[in-house]
Formats: C-alpha cells, sequence, structure tokens
C-alpha cells in the first residue's frame, strides 16, 4: 500500500501575485498586546507568580510549617544565620538590662533619648541603639557582663553549636525470616501496628487500642470546627455518623497515617541520641544525609543538619516558620482561589447567562429576575454566613466565593447571545437542524469568548482581595495553611515591632494584583478594535 506524500498548500495571492497572509481576531489581538508594554510586563510577572506556586514543593526552601519556636520573630538577613539573629536578641536584652541596672553606663542625653523612645513605643530603637553601644564598649574593654550573664550567653552558644533537626524519608523494614526489605509507608495497616508495637515494647492490642481513640478525637475535632455550638449528645452521634461514612478503609487510612507519624517520631529520639554522641565525639559531620540502622529489623534514611545555620532571608513569623516558605506557599492558596473562584463563576454564568440569551421569553424572565435579586443581597455578609455555618476550610472558601459572583458573567454573556442569536450562521445552523445546546455552546459561546477572557482576568485579583478580607476577619485560610490574606492578618498586631511580617506578603500580593490589572486592561484594550486606549 502507497501514501501519498501530502502536498503543501499554495499560498493565497492578491492581483499583484503577492501573498496575502490569514488573519484572525487572536493574531490581531497578540499584535495589539505586544505594543502594550505595561499588559507584557504584567503576563510576564503573573507567568513567574504561577511558575513558583506551582514548583513551589521542588525549590530548595525550608518547610513552610515547619515550627522552630526558638526562631520566633527573627528579621530578615542575607548574611546572619538564625543563630547569630538568636545570639543578638539575647545580647539586647542583656544589654538593656545591663542598663537599667546602671551597669552599662551612656550620657545623661542618650539616656534620655531612650527613655523618650520606651514612652514612644519606639522599642526596636531602643534596643540597636543599646545592642550597637554595649558591642563597643565591650570591645573597648569598657563593659562586661555578669557571671550570671556570661553563663546564659555560654549556654546558648553551646546550644547554636550543637542543635539539630532530623528528617526521615524513608523507613525500611527487614523480614528475619525471608530478608525482604520493605518500605514501611507502603505496608498495610495492619503490619505497621505490629512493627510498631515490636519496636516500642507493648502489646499489640494497646496500639490498637491508642490509634482507635486518636482517631476517634481527629474526627470529632473535625466535626466541632465543621459545627460549632452543638451539644455533647449532639456531637456524639455526628461522631458515629462520620466513623460511618468513613467506613473501615476510611478508618484504616487515617489509623495508618497516625501510626507512621508515631514510628517516625520514635526512630528520631533513637537517631537523635545516637547523633548527639557523634557531635560530643567530633564525629558528627553537618550536614548529614545517609542511611542509619535503628534495630535488626528497621533502618531509615534520613537528613540532618544543624538547626540554628539556616538563613531567613525575609525573616520569620510567631512560630518561627520561614517568611519566604509561606509567602510562596501563600501565593499557592491565594492564586488557586483566584482562579477556581472565577473558573466556576464563569462557567455559572456562561450556561445560565447564554441559556436566557437564546431562549427568551419566561426563561429569560425568571433567571433574569433571579439575578435581580440576588444582586440585591449584600455578597460579603453572604459569604461570612456561609462561612460560619459550614465551617473554615479551603473547599467551603471556594464555594462561599463563587456562590454569587456569576451574577455580572450571567448578564454580559446573556447579552452577547442576544446580540448574535439571529446572526448568519446562526440562522444557517439552526436550518441545517443543529440543536439549540450545539447552537449556544459551539457557534454562539466561543463567539463571546473575547470579552469573557478579559473579564475573567480582572475577576482573579477580585477573588484575591475577597479571601484577604475574609482572612483579616478570620474567616478565610486556617493554620498550617497560609494565603497573603492570612499573612497579613496574622502580622497586624505586632507591625510596629516586626514590620517585616506585614510588609513582605503585603508587597507580593500587591504587585501580584497590580500585574493581574495591567494584563486584563491589556486583553480588554487588544480584543477591542474600535477601544479608545489601544496604542
Amino acid at each position: 500500500m502507497f501514501f501519498k506524500r501530502k502536498q503543501p498548500k499554495e499560498a493565497a495571492l492578491n492581483e499583484f501575485d503577492q501573498v496575502v497572509e490569514g488573519n484572525s481576531l487572536g493574531k490581531d489581538a497578540w499584535k495589539r498586546l505586544k505594543k502594550n508594554k505595561m499588559a507584557v510586563l504584567g503576563m510576564v510577572i503573573v507567568a513567574i507568580y504561577s511558575l513558583l506556586a506551582a514548583s513551589a514543593m521542588f525549590l530548595p526552601i525550608h518547610p513552610y510549617d515547619q515550627i522552630i519556636l526558638d526562631h520566633q520573630h527573627l528579621r530578615p538577613s542575607f548574611s546572619k544565620t538564625a543563630g547569630d539573629l538568636m545570639m543578638e536578641s539575647k545580647l539586647k536584652d542583656l544589654y538593656f538590662k545591663a542598663w537599667r541596672s546602671g551597669s552599662l553606663v551612656v550620657t545623661e542625653a542618650e539616656s534620655q533619648q531612650i527613655e523618650n523612645w520606651i514612652s514612644q513605643n519606639e522599642t526596636n530603637k531602643v534596643w540597636d541603639f543599646l545592642y550597637a553601644e554595649g558591642e563597643a564598649q565591650r570591645e573597648a574593654g569598657t563593659f562586661t557582663f555578669s557571671s550570671a550573664d556570661q553563663r546564659t550567653i555560654d549556654r546558648l552558644q553551646e546550644k547554636i553549636d550543637t542543635e539539630f533537626l532530623i528528617n526521615i524519608d524513608k523507613m525500611f523494614y527487614t523480614d528475619s525470616e525471608t530478608g525482604k526489605r520493605k518500605n514501611i509507608a507502603r505496608m498495610d495497616f495492619l503490619d505497621i501496628q505490629r512493627i510498631y508495637a515490636e519496636y516500642i515494647g507493648v502489646e499489640e492490642s494497646v496500639i490498637a487500642n491508642q490509634i482507635q481513640n486518636e482517631v476517634r478525637s481527629q474526627v470529632l475535632n473535625t466535626v466541632k470546627a465543621a459545627t460549632p455550638g452543638l451539644t455533647a449528645e449532639e456531637y456524639e452521634a455526628n461522631l458515629e455518623l462520620e466513623l460511618q461514612s468513613l467506613g473501615e478503609k476510611g478508618i484504616a487510612s487515617i489509623g495508618k497515617t497516625n501510626l507512621l507519624i508515631n514510628l517516625k517520631t520514635a526512630i528520631s529520639r533513637s537517631i537523635e541520641r545516637g547523633l548527639k554522641q557523634e557531635i560530643k565525639d567530633g564525629k558528627a559531620q553537618f550536614p548529614i544525609n545517609r542511611e542509619i540502622t535503628v534495630n535488626e529489623s528497621l533502618s531509615a534514611d534520613i537528613t540532618a543538619d544543624l538547626k540554628h545555620e539556616r538563613h531567613y532571608y525575609l525573616g520569620t513569623d510567631y512560630s518561627g516558620r520561614d517568611m519566604l516558605s509561606r509567602i510562596i506557599y501563600g501565593g499557592q492558596v491565594s492564586i488557586a482561589i483566584g482562579l477556581v473562584g472565577t473558573i466556576t463563576s464563569v462557567l455559572i454564568g456562561i450556561v445560565l447567562g447564554a441559556i436566557a440569551g437564546y431562549a427568551g421569553g419566561k426563561i429569560d424572565f425568571f433567571l433574569m429576575r433571579l439575578v435581580d435579586i440576588m444582586y440585591g443581597l449584600p455578597y460579603m455578609l453572604l459569604v461570612i454566613i456561609f462561612m460560619a455555618i459550614f465551617g473554615r476550610n479551603i473547599m467551603n472558601l471556594f464555594v462561599a466565593l463563587a456562590m454569587v459572583s456569576w451574577l455580572t458573567v450571567a448578564r454580559m454573556v446573556r447579552g452577547q447571545v442576544m446580540s448574535l442569536k439571529n446572526s448568519e450562521y446562526v440562522e444557517a445552523a439552526r436550518s441545517m437542524g443543529a440543536s439549540t445546546g450545539r447552537i449556544i455552546f459551539r457557534h454562539m459561546v466561543p463567539n463571546s469568548l473575547s470579552v469573557i477572557i478579559v473579564y475573567s482576568t480582572l475577576r482573579v485579583p477580585a477573588f484575591i482581595m475577597q479571601e484577604s478580607f475574609l482572612s483579616f476577619l478570620g474567616l478565610g485560610v486556617q493554620a498550617p495553611y497560609a494565603s497573603w490574606g492570612s499573612l497579613v492578618g496574622d502580622a497586624v498586631n505586632g507591625m510596629t515591632l516586626y514590620p517585616w511580617k506585614l510588609v513582605f506578603p503585603a508587597i507580593a500580593m500587591t504587585i501580584f494584583l497590580f500585574a493581574m490589572n495591567f494584563f486584563g486592561d491589556g486583553l480588554r484594550d487588544a480584543f477591542d478594535p474600535q477601544s479608545k486606549n489601544q496604542l
């Protein structure tokens, strides 16, 4: 069988034998969009943000939910480690006490200035001045710490030099009879339960009861968060219903997760004791990345590094979590809320608006009166009530934000469809027997996509701002997850002492919102050839 080679299509020529290039609305819009420098810049910034959010788990950053209480409120620094900042913070405190006690001597004018700063609640200036003055006097030999203060400094320095963090990547179990080595995370719930019981040396029935109680407690906490204000009997009844809906597989899945966490914690303690001995003997070389044998049947792949050698380029929050990581992962949540809310509202609006515009008559009247009624309701109040009733989690937040936001899309699509339904190509499709659904969604909606795309890009910033408002009120994203809005809300109370916790997430959100607005405005001008703003 022979295949004929496809002949290249002949280019279209005009009467002067010049090649005529085809054009389309998309190509024409792209040409106009490229001339708008702010729109292109906005598009690039949005793309960078999206790539950072999508690849967050692969970036060399600290875990966004890892709490290190020793690292609370550390300021941003590119050169100093967490240990350096901890020592600096402790020295500031000791110098302040020394000034109060009179052992750190300053001039009367300086002392009066310090008092003024304290009265004006400008404590950062007090700490910075006394730290600089104390370090200068200590280097000059005119000031020395008391023996008690020096012991405090020495203990802190030892802590900085020796404390480390262990992360267990994988745990393995070697069967003594067959010699087979298995990844514990892939084993069955009952097998992991038996391994854990053997490792800590207790009866398996004791572990089974413990895990059962843990699962019940977790499910009960979830029920309480979703339906606050019930009686104990009502919570118990809801708990039983929830456990029934989970079934044996669901309960076993939660129990397996708990068992893995408990086993990992127990193994970490054992490994930690061994590493501390290596540090004392001077054998430990950080960072550590190797497999460690726990006992005859258990081993683990671990990574370990010195806890206080970390760098926090954007500082830390009130729980010692890295602000850079939380801003990047917060971008995941905020951008996802903007995209999911926009896509949901646009889909609902397209369907209802297209049906109303094409069908007309009573259907159009009923749908548009429904839109008018919902327009009259206080939107944010409805969202707040929805979140308060159904619980504060991300899925409920998605539903709440998309609940009423489709109204404008529905009206816009209705107008577009009404202007197109008497067009020649619609009449041709109707005469050929095309169904109503095909005419609407294969012919009319695609011809309205330019307007829908522009509107969608402008709705994403609106959804992000609405989520930020809810997070500021405490009804948005809950810990350990974060969004830009929740980070700003958490930072407001301490913004005078720790301004970086407010400034950096606010800057990240502001840049993205401006970029989306520039991009949306550029798309609007590009898709509208008659626009007065086109370049």
